[in-house]
C-alpha cells in the first residue's frame, strides 16, 4: 500500500481531535436526539470548562479500526492502526501542529511518519509525508482541528464522572451523537480532568468525508500534558519542499 493511500484512508482521525467533531456545519442540534430514551446524570458545577493553558504539549494514542468501502474506488475492506502523535496546541497564535506515527497492524507493519500544520494565515492544512519527503494541501472545513473551539461545547451531553486507581485520578465525561445527515456521524465520547486537562475520546461511526465512505471505532487516551511549546519552530515551519508544490492539485493527490 503506498504512503498516499495509507494517509487518505485515516486522514480523518487526526480530525477527532480533544473532543471537537470531525464536521463543519451547525452543531446546534447535536447531543441527544429526540426520543433517545438516555438516563439523566446531573451534571456538577464546573465540569463544562475549557482548556486551561494558551500553550502546550500534549501526547495522543490511538487504537483505529476502519472498514473502508472506498477511496475513490481504490481501497477496500477492514484496516486495523496503532497511531501515536505529539501534538501542540498555541491558542497564542491560534495553531495546532502535530507529528503522527501510523503503524498498521496488518502482520506488515507497514509505518508512516507524517507532520500537519495548521495556521490561521493560511486556507488550508500542510499534510506532509516525511517519509517521502511530499506535501499535501487539505482544506480546513475538510479536516477540521478546528483549534478555535476550546471549551466543553454546549451541545455535548454531560454523561457523569470516574476516576482511576484510589481516587488519584478523576474526569468527567462529555457525549454527542452527530447525526446521521452529516458527512461523519455517529457516537462520539470525551474526558477531561476536572481542571480541564484532556484524557480521552471515543468515536464509533461513519464518514462520507474526503473522498472516501468508511465505518470507524476509535479509542484515544491523552498523556504527558505540558505546559508550553519547546522548540515552536520544529512544528510549526514548513519545510521548504512544500512551498514548491503545484498549487492546483487536490488535496489528496499527491505532488
Amino acid at each position: 500500500m503506498s504512503a498516499y493511500k495509507f494517509l487518505g484512508a485515516f486522514v480523518c482521525i487526526a480530525a477527532l481531535a480533544l473532543g471537537i467533531s470531525a464536521d463543519g456545519h451547525d452543531r446546534g442540534d447535536m447531543g441527544r436526539p429526540m426520543g433517545m430514551p438516555l438516563p439523566e446524570v446531573e451534571e456538577p458545577e464546573g465540569a463544562r470548562c475549557c482548556l486551561p493553558d494558551d500553550q502546550f504539549r500534549v501526547l495522543k494514542g490511538s487504537m483505529v479500526s476502519s472498514t473502508r468501502t472506498g477511496f475513490f474506488g481504490k481501497l477496500s475492506g477492514p484496516t486495523k492502526v496503532f497511531e501515536y502523535s505529539d501534538n501542540v496546541y498555541d491558542y497564542t497564535n491560534n495553531k495546532f501542529a502535530s507529528y503522527i506515527t501510523r503503524v498498521l497492524l496488518d502482520g506488515s507493519f507497514y509505518e508512516e511518519h507524517v507532520h500537519v500544520i495548521e495556521d490561521p494565515d493560511e486556507d488550508f492544512v500542510w499534510v506532509i509525508n516525511l517519509d517521502e519527503m511530499k506535501c499535501m494541501k487539505g482544506k480546513k472545513e475538510e479536516y477540521p482541528f478546528r483549534i478555535g473551539e476550546r471549551c466543553v461545547p454546549d451541545y455535548a451531553m454531560y454523561s457523569g464522572a470516574f476516576y482511576l486507581g484510589k481516587e488519584e485520578f478523576t474526569a468527567n465525561e462529555f457525549y454527542q451523537i452527530i447525526p446521521e445527515d452529516m458527512s461523519t456521524s455517529g457516537l462520539f465520547t470525551f474526558s477531561v480532568s476536572p481542571d480541564c486537562i484532556p484524557h480521552s475520546e471515543n468515536f464509533v461511526g461513519k464518514t462520507d468525508s474526503w473522498g472516501m465512505s468508511q465505518i470507524l471505532t476509535v479509542s484515544s487516551t491523552f498523556t504527558n500534558y505540558t505546559v508550553g511549546i519547546d522548540m515552536p519552530e520544529r512544528y510549526f515551519t514548513v519545510p521548504d519542499y512544500c512551498r514548491y508544490m503545484e498549487e492546483s492539485k487536490p488535496w489528496w493527490m499527491p505532488v
